[in-house]
């Protein structure tokens, strides 16, 4: 089964499957005017991607005809790997190999997406390549399980890629990323010429830097200067990585999604860095037609840009 394939025009649905829940939203895209999105709230479940015709039901309440699916972290594999020297006939199998070197689980029971980063992004040294890993097996399941109740799995993506997209629609720069906070942890994304070059996962979330989902600080006596110092070194080495050993240039701004809390914390993130972080505003992007889209579903909403120009 394909996935990451180009976006079309029109109205599409897409479920969100994560290890800890899932999401749902319509999307309506049309020339000369914002994206329209509609969303359900999010649903606390363990494991949905595992658990197909249990859920189904509850995601065939929501679509009709045709649905696509957005994996979530710990739900696939971003790998980024060498390109082989080798014929172009031959490229197929010699990625393989290299999926096969780096998988957690038998090549067999794999689907791969092969995404070719642009060969300006090394400026010399061997051109690279990131491959999309997903188990085949829960894919078809769900597949099998819509079905049965009248819808058709047309497209997979994952969500790294759709926070790139909203990361491009929010910024002009050619060297450009997003900080998405959760929780428990954040994700850095560094683009080049509208590529992902470099993505990080750092187990330090919003409530390790001093703030709570609604909004409150959390008093807690030197922790949160130190996972903040601990954040800060984290992502001073990713952006020399990306300067020094990728040779992109320097990056100045980061936009910025998921903080909940006051300006303070991010300013002073920002001054430590040398940098300015930008707080993403969704509104300026998509029309959220009913309620505020959750947080849990933020990646939801990078659908709307799949295959648009920035």
């Amino acid at each position: 089964m394909a996935i990451i394939k180009r976006a079309r025009s029109g109205s599409h649905n897409w479920l969100y499957l994560t290890p800890n829940g899932f999401g749902f939203a319509q999307l309506r895209a049309s020339k000369g005017a914002l994206p329209q999105l509609s969303a359900q709230p999010w649903h606390a479940e363990d494991d949905p991607l595992n658990r197909a015709e249990e859920l189904a039901d509850r995601v065939a309440e929501h679509a009709k005809g045709t649905l696509n699916l957005l994996l979530g972290e710990g739900y696939y594999q971003l790998l980024l790997v060498d390109v082989p020297e080798v014929p172009a006939d031959e490229m197929e199998a010699a990625l393989r190999l290299k999926a096969a070197e780096l998988l957690h689980y038998d090549l067999d029971e794999a689907s791969l997406e092969v995404i070719l980063l642009p060969a300006q992004a090394y400026h010399g040294r061997t051109r690279m390549a990131f491959i999309v890993a997903t188990h085949q097996q829960p894919l078809r399941q769900w597949a099998l399980a819509l079905a049965k109740r009248g819808l058709t799995l047309t497209e997979i993506d994952i969500d790294q890629l759709q926070l790139r997209n909203l990361a491009l629609r929010a910024t002009n720069h050619q060297q450009n990323g997003l900080l998405h906070l959760r929780p428990d942890h954040c994700q850095l994304l560094l683009i080049y010429h509208g590529e992902l070059v470099l993505t990080r996962r750092f187990d330090i979330g919003y409530e390790d830097l001093g703030a709570e989902a609604d909004g409150d600080a959390l008093i807690l006596e030197g922790q949160t200067d130190i996972q903040r110092d601990s954040l800060v070194l984290e992502l001073r080495r990713s952006f020399d990585y990306y300067e020094s050993q990728l040779g992109l240039g320097s990056i100045h701004q980061l936009n910025l999604t998921g903080w909940p809390g006051t300006s303070g914390m991010i300013d002073d993130l920002g001054a430590k860095l040398g940098l300015r972080f930008m707080p993403l505003r969704l509104e300026d992007y998509v029309q959220v037609l009913n309620e505020a889209l959750p947080e849990s579903s933020l990646p939801l909403a990078g659908t709307a840009f799949r295959g648009v120009e920035s």
